[in-house]
């Protein structure tokens, strides 16, 4: 079969809402999450080449990051360069590029830039830019040496009909960074099945295609890769989800153990506190109360545990909705006051479980907590409940933003090859 020059695909991924199992997952205790209607998008597109003359623009890689907002060039030529004198696939492991990444000094890939000077905030270690880009270069890198690319047949890119001036990634979240929803999961699944594309195009197999069941696979673990380079030690729960979708039962150490057959959709309203926290201070913080309460603390861990098998009998269960709604709401709450036992709340948080509570709702942290987003359960015809239109008015008056979505019923990476590309609401 003849393959078609491919001038523009785009990648969607989900992201994802824990419902139950903060901060015990890291304890070996199981935890259910599952995708909800947030995506995060790359758009590839092929540029046309401006004028034909020895003066015109040489081909350029154009890669951007719309959410933070931040734009980064290489040229055609210095990304085949980039990708024939680094090896991110055999040589550069993920830990050891992080370390790189973070330490004081020049941005690691910095050669490799457009000529002139490097922006200073790649120089910063800790910034959204440099880490952004860092796993960009970085994933683009592996996933291309893995698939067999490790250098660019330029006459790709000199054919009229792929446009002769190079490419442009683009991405774009519709999450908040940093607010506990899978974004960066979703972004690194972007990229790495974005990559794999790319690596169909260069080696001229661009034919409209579906993502099989072993792509998927590979885009799990390079999506895993990346969430290495942004979380340190990550679980695998988030790019899980946000691969595959769905709602399941998951376990660190040995992942996906089961996938939970939802009898009726679980609608939430996703609540955003507008505070970003880190992660990892926040594991750090839940663990030295451990370390110095085990007899208490650890009895809390093994409760949230149970309690993830005891929301999963709800969620599978064929007894009436209103009290599998009522019952669930009730795991909800008893959870939430658990992970405040673990001080991982936030003033901000428990202002939205203030609202919720007095608009007759059940509420809780989900993610790591000390801000990021909250979640309240939501029955079935809620739009239609004057108690809703009290709550999204309490809250909107108190300043806070959310969305209505559905947990686990959607799909998860997804390829396509229409010409439109995603636009954001209010992007210009």
């Amino acid at each position: 079969m003849a393959t078609t020059a491919i001038k523009h695909f785009e990648v969607s991924a989900p992201g994802k809402v824990i419902l139950h199992g903060e901060h015990s997952v890291v304890y070996g205790h199981p935890a259910i999450a599952g995708s909800i209607g947030l995506h995060t998008y790359l758009n590839y597109t092929a540029l046309e080449r401006s004028g034909s003359s020895a003066s015109s623009p040489p081909p350029q890689v154009i890669i951007e990051f719309r959410s933070i907002p931040f734009t980064a060039t290489l040229t055609l030529d210095s990304f085949g360069a980039f990708l024939q004198e680094v090896d991110c696939c055999e040589s550069l492991q993920p830990e050891a590029f992080l370390e790189q990444l973070r330490s004081k000094g020049a941005f690691p890939f910095a050669r490799f830039l457009s000529p002139g000077p490097v922006p200073p905030v790649l120089e910063e270690t800790s910034s959204k830019e440099r880490m952004s880009l860092g796993s960009t270069l970085y994933i683009l890198n592996r996933v291309l040496r893995s698939e067999g690319v490790s250098s660019i047949d330029s006459t790709i890119f000199s054919e009229e009909a792929s446009g002769g001036g190079g490419f442009r990634l683009s991405l774009y979240s519709e999450m908040s960074i940093g607010a506990g929803l899978g974004s960066s999961a979703s972004y690194g699944v972007c990229l790495a099945a974005g990559a794999y594309q790319l690596s169909r195009i260069l080696k001229r197999e661009a034919t409209v295609t579906q993502l099989g069941e072993d792509v998927l696979k590979k885009i799990y673990q390079w999506s895993f890769d990346s969430e290495i380079i942004m979380h340190v030690k990550p679980s695998g729960i988030d790019n899980e989800i946000a691969t595959n979708g769905g709602l399941v039962r998951f376990r660190r150490g040995s992942g996906v153990n089961k996938i939970i057959a939802l009898r009726r959709p679980v609608h939430v309203l996703i609540v955003d506190t507008g505070v970003s926290r880190s992660t990892a201070n926040l594991v750090a913080s839940a663990a030295k109360r451990l370390e110095l309460f085990p007899r208490t603390v650890g009895p809390i861990l093994q409760g949230m545990g149970g309690l993830v098998d005891e929301a999963i009998a709800l969620l599978e269960s064929d007894a009436a909705p209103d009290t599998v709604y009522e019952r669930l709401g009730t795991l909800v709450s008893i959870n939430n006051n658990l992970l405040r036992s673990l001080g991982v709340s936030h003033p901000a948080l428990e202002r939205i479980f203030t609202i919720a509570e007095g608009a007759g709702f059940s509420s809780k942290l989900t993610g790591a907590g000390g801000g990021g987003c909250a979640f309240v359960l939501l029955p079935a015809g809620y739009k239609e409940l004057e108690s809703f239109r009290a709550l999204m008015d309490a809250l909107d008056e108190a300043g806070f933003r959310s969305i209505e979505t559905t947990v686990g019923t959607g799909a998860g990476v997804s390829l396509s090859y229409d010409h439109q590309h995603h636009q954001p609401q209010g992007d210009k």
